[in-house]
Protein backbone atom coordinates (compact mmCIF):
# COMPACT_ATOMS: atom_id res chain seq x y z
CA UNK A 1 0.00 0.00 0.00
CA UNK A 2 1.41 3.62 -1.23
CA UNK A 3 1.66 6.18 1.46
CA UNK A 4 0.38 8.38 0.07
CA UNK A 5 2.46 10.95 2.53
CA UNK A 6 5.50 10.51 -0.08
CA UNK A 7 2.81 11.73 -2.92
CA UNK A 8 0.94 14.84 -3.21
CA UNK A 9 -3.22 14.21 -3.71
CA UNK A 10 -4.17 14.21 -6.99
CA UNK A 11 -6.43 16.14 -9.32
CA UNK A 12 -9.60 14.98 -11.14
CA UNK A 13 -9.59 15.44 -15.02
CA UNK A 14 -12.42 13.80 -16.26
CA UNK A 15 -12.10 10.28 -15.84
CA UNK A 16 -8.38 10.15 -14.70
CA UNK A 17 -5.82 11.90 -12.08
CA UNK A 18 -3.33 14.08 -12.34
CA UNK A 19 -0.70 14.65 -9.66
CA UNK A 20 0.46 18.24 -8.84
CA UNK A 21 4.19 18.33 -8.52
CA UNK A 22 5.72 21.62 -7.73
CA UNK A 23 8.40 20.85 -10.02
CA UNK A 24 10.99 18.24 -10.99
CA UNK A 25 12.91 18.22 -8.24
CA UNK A 26 9.86 17.66 -6.10
CA UNK A 27 9.02 14.36 -8.30
CA UNK A 28 11.70 12.92 -8.17
CA UNK A 29 11.69 13.12 -3.93
CA UNK A 30 8.26 11.70 -3.89
CA UNK A 31 10.12 8.70 -5.85
CA UNK A 32 12.86 8.88 -3.51
CA UNK A 33 10.82 8.10 -0.86
CA UNK A 34 9.11 5.31 -2.43
CA UNK A 35 12.65 3.54 -3.09
CA UNK A 36 14.18 4.07 0.20
CA UNK A 37 10.35 2.10 1.65
CA UNK A 38 9.94 0.24 -1.10
CA UNK A 39 6.46 0.93 -1.75
CA UNK A 40 5.67 -0.29 -4.90
CA UNK A 41 4.19 2.16 -7.26
CA UNK A 42 3.80 3.57 -11.27
CA UNK A 43 3.70 6.36 -13.05
CA UNK A 44 1.82 7.28 -16.15
CA UNK A 45 1.72 10.53 -18.67
CA UNK A 46 -0.95 12.47 -18.71
CA UNK A 47 -1.78 13.88 -21.77
CA UNK A 48 -5.41 15.12 -23.82
CA UNK A 49 -5.04 12.21 -26.15
CA UNK A 50 -5.14 9.97 -23.04
CA UNK A 51 -8.17 12.04 -21.37
CA UNK A 52 -10.03 11.89 -24.49
CA UNK A 53 -9.95 8.43 -25.59
CA UNK A 54 -9.67 7.20 -21.28
CA UNK A 55 -13.65 9.33 -21.41
CA UNK A 56 -15.00 6.97 -23.44
CA UNK A 57 -13.21 4.03 -22.90
CA UNK A 58 -13.86 2.53 -19.23
CA UNK A 59 -11.60 -0.26 -19.12
CA UNK A 60 -8.35 2.34 -20.45
CA UNK A 61 -9.64 4.57 -17.45
CA UNK A 62 -9.89 2.18 -14.97
CA UNK A 63 -6.37 0.66 -16.10
CA UNK A 64 -4.47 4.02 -15.97
CA UNK A 65 -5.76 5.10 -12.81
CA UNK A 66 -4.42 1.77 -11.07
CA UNK A 67 -1.02 3.83 -11.01
CA UNK A 68 0.18 5.71 -8.35
CA UNK A 69 1.47 8.90 -9.93
CA UNK A 70 0.04 10.43 -12.94
CA UNK A 71 2.58 13.35 -14.67
CA UNK A 72 1.34 16.10 -16.51
CA UNK A 73 2.67 15.43 -19.63
CA UNK A 74 0.95 18.18 -21.96
CA UNK A 75 0.23 21.84 -22.43
CA UNK A 76 -3.11 20.45 -23.01
CA UNK A 77 -3.45 18.84 -19.74
CA UNK A 78 -1.97 22.01 -18.34
CA UNK A 79 -5.27 24.37 -19.22
CA UNK A 80 -7.46 21.21 -18.34
CA UNK A 81 -6.73 21.68 -14.91
CA UNK A 82 -7.06 25.41 -14.99
CA UNK A 83 -10.35 25.28 -16.29
CA UNK A 84 -11.68 22.25 -13.98
CA UNK A 85 -9.46 23.63 -10.66
CA UNK A 86 -8.49 27.10 -10.82
CA UNK A 87 -5.41 26.64 -9.98
CA UNK A 88 -1.75 26.09 -11.95
CA UNK A 89 0.41 23.28 -12.50
CA UNK A 90 3.60 22.06 -13.50
CA UNK A 91 3.86 20.73 -16.61
CA UNK A 92 6.44 17.41 -15.66
CA UNK A 93 7.40 15.78 -19.30
CA UNK A 94 8.16 11.93 -19.81
CA UNK A 95 11.46 12.50 -21.12
CA UNK A 96 12.37 15.30 -19.00
CA UNK A 97 11.85 13.48 -15.94
CA UNK A 98 12.76 10.37 -17.08
CA UNK A 99 16.92 12.14 -17.67
CA UNK A 100 16.28 13.36 -14.00
CA UNK A 101 15.31 9.99 -12.41
CA UNK A 102 18.58 8.98 -14.73
CA UNK A 103 20.71 11.32 -13.13
CA UNK A 104 19.46 10.51 -9.46
CA UNK A 105 19.69 7.01 -9.75
CA UNK A 106 23.68 7.41 -10.59
CA UNK A 107 23.72 9.74 -7.82
CA UNK A 108 22.16 7.32 -5.69
CA UNK A 109 23.06 3.91 -6.55
CA UNK A 110 19.94 3.03 -7.73
CA UNK A 111 19.80 0.10 -10.28
CA UNK A 112 17.61 0.39 -13.40
CA UNK A 113 16.26 -1.86 -16.06
CA UNK A 114 15.73 -0.24 -19.58
CA UNK A 115 12.84 -2.63 -21.11
CA UNK A 116 11.31 -1.38 -24.81
CA UNK A 117 11.97 0.09 -28.43
CA UNK A 118 13.77 -1.74 -30.73
CA UNK A 119 16.89 -4.04 -29.92
CA UNK A 120 19.12 -0.54 -31.71
CA UNK A 121 17.58 1.67 -30.10
CA UNK A 122 17.71 -0.30 -26.50
CA UNK A 123 21.32 -0.55 -27.32
CA UNK A 124 22.15 2.63 -27.85
CA UNK A 125 20.27 4.13 -24.96
CA UNK A 126 22.25 2.33 -22.85
CA UNK A 127 25.74 2.81 -24.21
CA UNK A 128 24.26 6.93 -24.26
CA UNK A 129 23.29 6.73 -20.81
CA UNK A 130 26.68 4.75 -19.46
CA UNK A 131 28.70 7.22 -21.19
CA UNK A 132 26.95 10.45 -19.62
CA UNK A 133 26.26 9.24 -16.51
CA UNK A 134 28.84 8.36 -14.20
CA UNK A 135 27.74 5.17 -11.30
CA UNK A 136 24.84 4.76 -13.25
CA UNK A 137 23.80 1.18 -12.79
CA UNK A 138 21.66 -0.38 -15.53
CA UNK A 139 21.63 -4.11 -14.38
CA UNK A 140 19.40 -5.32 -17.63
CA UNK A 141 18.02 -4.54 -20.69
CA UNK A 142 15.33 -5.85 -23.01
CA UNK A 143 14.02 -4.66 -26.61
CA UNK A 144 10.24 -4.40 -26.46
CA UNK A 145 9.52 -7.23 -29.04
CA UNK A 146 9.16 -10.28 -27.42
CA UNK A 147 6.02 -13.21 -26.99
CA UNK A 148 6.50 -14.36 -23.31
CA UNK A 149 6.33 -11.96 -20.89
CA UNK A 150 7.28 -13.89 -18.14
CA UNK A 151 10.58 -14.84 -19.26
CA UNK A 152 11.39 -10.69 -19.45
CA UNK A 153 9.57 -10.39 -15.43
CA UNK A 154 12.18 -12.91 -14.50
CA UNK A 155 15.10 -10.97 -15.80
CA UNK A 156 13.60 -8.20 -14.37
CA UNK A 157 13.76 -9.89 -11.20
CA UNK A 158 16.47 -11.50 -11.34
CA UNK A 159 18.42 -7.76 -11.77
CA UNK A 160 16.60 -6.63 -8.68
CA UNK A 161 16.33 -3.30 -10.55
CA UNK A 162 15.23 -0.54 -8.56
CA UNK A 163 13.52 1.16 -11.54
CA UNK A 164 11.93 -0.19 -14.39
CA UNK A 165 11.35 2.33 -17.57
CA UNK A 166 8.91 0.62 -20.13
CA UNK A 167 9.34 1.83 -23.76
CA UNK A 168 6.74 -0.05 -25.21
CA UNK A 169 4.27 3.20 -26.76
CA UNK A 170 1.07 3.72 -25.28
CA UNK A 171 -1.58 2.74 -24.40
CA UNK A 172 0.59 -0.70 -24.98
CA UNK A 173 2.97 0.11 -22.06
CA UNK A 174 0.18 1.06 -19.92
CA UNK A 175 -1.39 -2.21 -20.70
CA UNK A 176 1.52 -4.37 -19.74
CA UNK A 177 2.89 -2.61 -16.62
CA UNK A 178 -0.80 -3.10 -15.10
CA UNK A 179 -1.13 -6.25 -16.25
CA UNK A 180 2.06 -7.33 -14.58
CA UNK A 181 2.59 -5.54 -11.86
CA UNK A 182 1.98 -7.39 -9.11
CA UNK A 183 4.91 -9.89 -10.71
CA UNK A 184 7.78 -7.64 -10.81
CA UNK A 185 9.96 -7.11 -7.92
CA UNK A 186 10.94 -3.52 -9.07
CA UNK A 187 10.02 -0.60 -6.85
CA UNK A 188 9.15 2.22 -9.34
CA UNK A 189 7.75 1.11 -13.00
CA UNK A 190 7.73 4.38 -15.45
CA UNK A 191 5.88 4.19 -18.74
CA UNK A 192 8.12 6.17 -21.16
CA UNK A 193 6.80 6.24 -24.93
CA UNK A 194 9.46 7.14 -27.27
CA UNK A 195 11.85 8.17 -24.32
CA UNK A 196 14.60 5.23 -25.89
CA UNK A 197 15.10 6.73 -29.32
CA UNK A 198 15.26 10.11 -28.04
CA UNK A 199 18.40 9.24 -26.14
CA UNK A 200 19.72 6.82 -28.88
CA UNK A 201 19.43 9.51 -31.15
CA UNK A 202 17.34 7.96 -33.95
CA UNK A 203 14.82 10.82 -33.07
CA UNK A 204 15.31 14.11 -31.96
CA UNK A 205 13.92 15.86 -29.05
CA UNK A 206 12.05 18.78 -29.65
CA UNK A 207 13.65 22.13 -29.59
CA UNK A 208 14.21 23.63 -25.74
CA UNK A 209 11.76 26.04 -26.84
CA UNK A 210 9.02 24.33 -27.69
CA UNK A 211 9.57 22.10 -24.54
CA UNK A 212 9.79 25.30 -22.59
CA UNK A 213 6.60 26.34 -24.23
CA UNK A 214 4.97 22.99 -24.03
CA UNK A 215 4.73 23.00 -27.93
CA UNK A 216 6.44 19.72 -28.42
CA UNK A 217 2.83 18.68 -30.29
CA UNK A 218 4.03 21.05 -33.19
CA UNK A 219 6.93 20.18 -33.72
CA UNK A 220 6.47 16.19 -33.70
CA UNK A 221 3.39 17.44 -36.14
CA UNK A 222 5.84 19.33 -38.47
CA UNK A 223 8.82 16.61 -38.24
CA UNK A 224 6.46 14.17 -38.82
CA UNK A 225 3.63 15.36 -41.06
CA UNK A 226 1.56 11.57 -41.37
CA UNK A 227 0.66 12.79 -37.26
CA UNK A 228 -1.94 14.93 -38.63
CA UNK A 229 -4.78 12.49 -37.76
CA UNK A 230 -3.56 11.94 -34.14
CA UNK A 231 -3.83 15.86 -33.90
CA UNK A 232 -7.27 15.72 -34.33
CA UNK A 233 -7.88 14.74 -31.05
CA UNK A 234 -6.60 18.30 -29.28
CA UNK A 235 -9.74 20.18 -30.72
CA UNK A 236 -11.93 17.74 -29.85
CA UNK A 237 -10.31 17.13 -25.85
CA UNK A 238 -10.91 21.50 -25.65
CA UNK A 239 -14.32 20.77 -26.83
CA UNK A 240 -14.98 17.60 -24.36
CA UNK A 241 -13.27 19.56 -21.43
CA UNK A 242 -15.44 23.11 -21.90
CA UNK A 243 -18.40 20.87 -22.41
CA UNK A 244 -17.54 19.00 -18.89
CA UNK A 245 -16.95 22.21 -17.34
CA UNK A 246 -20.51 24.06 -18.11
CA UNK A 247 -22.38 20.89 -17.59
CA UNK A 248 -20.20 20.66 -13.95
CA UNK A 249 -20.78 24.24 -13.09
CA UNK A 250 -24.39 24.35 -14.34
CA UNK A 251 -25.29 21.84 -11.65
Amino acid sequence: MVNFKKLPYSLPVMSLQVTPFFSYHHACECVEGLIETSQKAYSVAINPEKIYKANSDRELANIINSAQVFICDGIGTVLAVRMLHGRPIKRITGVALFYELVKKASEKGWKVYLLGASSESNKRAYDTLLANYSGLLIVGRHDGYFKDSNKVIEDINRSEADILFVAMGSPKQELWIAENRDMINATFCMGVGGTFDIVSGKTKWAPAICRKTGTEWLYRLLSEPRRWRRQLALPKFVWLILKYKLARDWK
